[in-house]
């Protein structure tokens, strides 16, 4: 969280360095819903890390991805013909609440490639009493339970980037 700590910092100046650094978890819209889940492992201490199982279902969708927590599984809610990256990254974020956070990191708005960060939900209240709640939502958005991020139309993407000056 210090990397995130020194972008917000000053971001203009770090942004490039930011992109770069391996605070970043960066997610295609063709990837592997169970790719996601490890990519986040890999920066969870092991007795945070998500324990999830793929199993086949005779949906259209082909697998169930079942979420092991607290001696309960549930699986992610996908709909019957496919899985999707944005109730993948929702339930990843339901799993690790309230211990931590997932944010989109913004920066990457419009890409087919999105990125974001994993971070204990202390520092990021802790970031966001030293440079505001509105500026870390601005740069890192909370991935919420009505999160879209890669359903999202075309139209409101140019529309959230024309919004935050950046076209």
């Amino acid at each position: 969280m210090e990397k995130v700590k020194h972008f917000l910092s000053s971001p203009e100046e770090h942004k490039e360095d930011f992109w770069e650094s391996d605070s970043l978890i960066w997610v295609d819209w063709r990837e592997f819903d169970d790719s996601i889940i490890r990519y986040f492992n890999e920066k969870l201490p092991d007795e945070d890390k998500i324990r999830f199982e793929c199993v086949e279902t005779k949906k259209e969708r082909g697998i169930d991805i079942l979420l092991h927590k607290d001696g309960t599984i549930t699986a992610i809610p996908y709909a019957d013909d496919y899985t999707d990256r944005d109730t993948t990254l929702r339930s990843i974020g339901e799993y690790v609440s309230p211990n931590y956070q997932i944010r989109w990191y913004m920066g990457s708005l419009g890409g087919d490639t999105l990125a974001f960060c994993i971070g204990p939900s202390v520092q990021w209240e802790q970031l966001e009493q030293e440079f505001g709640a509105e500026k870390v939502a601005y740069y890192f958005a909370p991935v919420q339970a009505d999160s879209v991020m890669f359903e999202m139309d075309m139209d409101e993407v140019f529309n959230l980037l024309e919004q935050r000056g950046e076209i």
